[in-house]
């Protein structure tokens, strides 16, 4: 008895699913490059050397609600 792992069954479901991922992946690229996500790489490559942490006094705190405390 032929399980849907042998033979062509398994070939042509791979091809498949090899087709459908190609197609994906060249669709969300091609947004990318219409969309223009790629367009300022000055910028991209010193986004990891920024700090995200803002410079100066303490941060804002949200005000306490009353009969609520802050744990």
């Amino acid at each position: 008895m032929n399980s849907l792992l042998e033979g062509e069954t398994f070939f042509f479901m791979w091809l498949g699913f090899l087709l459908l991922m190609t197609g994906g992946i060249a669709a969300f690229f091609l947004w990318a490059i219409r969309n223009g996500q790629f367009s300022d790489q000055d910028r991209a490559r010193y986004l990891p050397l920024e700090s995200g942490i803002p410079t100066g006094g303490q941060p804002d705190a949200a005000p306490l609600q009353e009969g609520r405390s802050r744990l």
